[in-house]
C-alpha cells in the first residue's frame, strides 16, 4: 500500500479506515483501499469505522468510488470538526452510498452503532 493516503486494517470483525491531518484523498486511493478491504474481509461483509479528523479534501472520483459496492454492512464515518461533517454529509447525499452510512463526533457512539445488530436500521 505504499503511496497510498490513508490505511485499512482489520480489527476482529471491524474495517477501520483513517486518514492524517492534512490528507487529500483521491481515486487512486480509494480504489486501492477498497481492493484491501476486500482482501481483508475475506469475502465476508463487515462494518466500517472511518476516522476524516483532519482530512484536508476527498476528490469526488474518490467519493463516488467509496458510495459503491465494498464488502461492508455499514459504514460509521467519525469526525470532529465542521469541515469533517460537511465532507460527511456532502457524500452521504450526493453519492448515497449502497451500504447504511451514518456520522458521528463520538467514537464510542459509531462503535455502539457499528457493533449493534445490522438488521435493525
Amino acid at each position: 500500500m505504499e503511496d497510498i493516503t490513508g490505511t485499512i486494517e482489520l480489527s476482529g470483525d471491524l474495517l477501520h479506515l483513517k486518514w492524517g491531518h492534512g490528507d487529500v484523498v483521491t481515486e487512486r486511493d480509494a480504489v486501492a483501499l477498497m481492493e484491501r478491504a476486500r482482501a481483508l474481509s475475506g469475502g465476508r461483509a463487515l462494518p466500517m469505522l472511518v476516522e476524516i479528523t483532519g482530512v484536508e479534501w476527498i476528490e469526488q472520483g474518490a467519493l463516488k468510488a467509496f458510495a459503491g459496492r465494498w464488502p461492508l454492512t455499514r459504514a460509521a464515518v467519525v469526525g470532529t470538526s465542521p469541515v469533517d461533517h460537511t465532507l460527511a454529509s456532502f457524500y452521504t447525499g450526493r453519492h448515497k452510498p449502497v451500504h447504511p452510512t451514518r456520522y458521528f463526533t463520538s467514537m464510542d457512539e459509531a462503535m455502539a452503532w457499528l457493533t449493534e445488530d445490522p438488521a435493525q436500521p
